[in-house]
């Protein structure tokens, strides 16, 4: 059982050694995803129990790409696009040029698959967005706040990259507003040490980070409740996983270009218990999805 004093140890870790520690986790674990999840990362949006996976993508993207008015959009910049799926989405739905960064290189590997005049991929940080010397009128990203070290600074930076009236789409992974210390480590710290997520913000921090940087909010909506069939899927796909996966899966699921060794396999089989935990922190409310819509002023 890890204590408080470790789950803090490994906290900063992630903090302070950002970079390496999601390049070396998406080496081990893209591949992982893609096999027992899907080619999106992200989340869909169900209307009801009923709806198929296709319809929901599809009409989880429409609502997305309305959201950021990308028809009109110029210069439009999706961060953490890992294998490029929702980038190449938007560039088929824009004649703007469109940019998608990401700091995996496992996971850039897979973007060559997309050809498109209008499209590029760069391997780039979010933290480090300021030095990419262009401006943007449409931003999103999805499912990767989480990870970043400091998210207020984020949120600064994404700003300042940002035309008057550009609109910031952020699907954020926040913790849920009140939670005592011994719920944290219960349930959300074990599934973020599995997955290297040095912290979680509630929704009001990122309403307080909003304000700061010079955002106007145009909706913030709890998206707990359309997404629950992604939270049972991946914690049924993990219980499958479990069953079927052996040793002799891991190298063909590592990054052949980078050297992890017994790293590699560790952060494999962390995470089956990961979305065990996940699923934890949907059923007690711990966990939050959160779909924040702002447009720069």
């Amino acid at each position: 059982m890890f204590t408080a004093k470790h789950y803090t140890k490994e906290f900063r870790y992630f903090k302070e050694q950002y970079g390496e520690s999601m390049e070396r986790m998406f080496a081990a674990v893209s591949d992982l995803y893609a096999e027992y999840w899907n080619d999106f990362f992200h989340f869909a949006l169900f209307k009801d129990d009923h709806e198929s996976w296709e319809s929901a993508f599809t009409n989880t993207h429409k609502k997305y790409l309305e959201a950021l008015r990308i028809h009109d959009a110029r210069h439009v910049l999706e961060l953490a696009c890992g294998r490029g799926g929702f980038t190449n989405v938007l560039a088929e739905h824009t004649s703007g040029e469109v940019l998608g960064i990401d700091i995996s290189r496992s996971q850039l590997s897979h973007t060559d698959r997309f050809k498109r005049p209008n499209l590029r991929f760069k391997r780039h940080d979010i933290m480090k967005v300021d030095e990419l010397g262009q401006m943007f009128d449409a931003v999103v990203c999805m499912d990767a706040e989480c990870y970043l070290p400091d998210k207020r600074i984020a949120i600064q930076k994404i700003s300042g990259v940002m035309e008057p009236g550009a609109r910031l789409l952020l699907l954020g992974w926040c913790k849920q507003s009140g939670l005592n210390r011994v719920q944290e480590e219960i349930v959300l710290y074990p599934f973020m040490k599995y997955w290297a997520i040095p912290s979680l913000e509630t929704p009001a921090n990122y309403r307080k980070y909003f304000a700061q940087s010079d955002f106007k909010v145009i909706e913030i909506t709890d998206l707990n409740d359309q997404v629950k069939r992604n939270w049972e899927f991946g914690y049924e796909s993990a219980l499958s996983g479990i069953k079927k996966l052996s040793r002799k899966d891991f190298p063909r699921l590592i990054w052949k270009h980078m050297t992890l060794g017994s790293e590699g396999v560790r952060l494999i089989k962390e995470q089956f218990p990961a979305a065990i935990y996940v699923k934890v922190g949907y059923d007690t409310g711990f966990l939050r999805y959160v779909y924040f819509l702002v447009e720069k002023q």
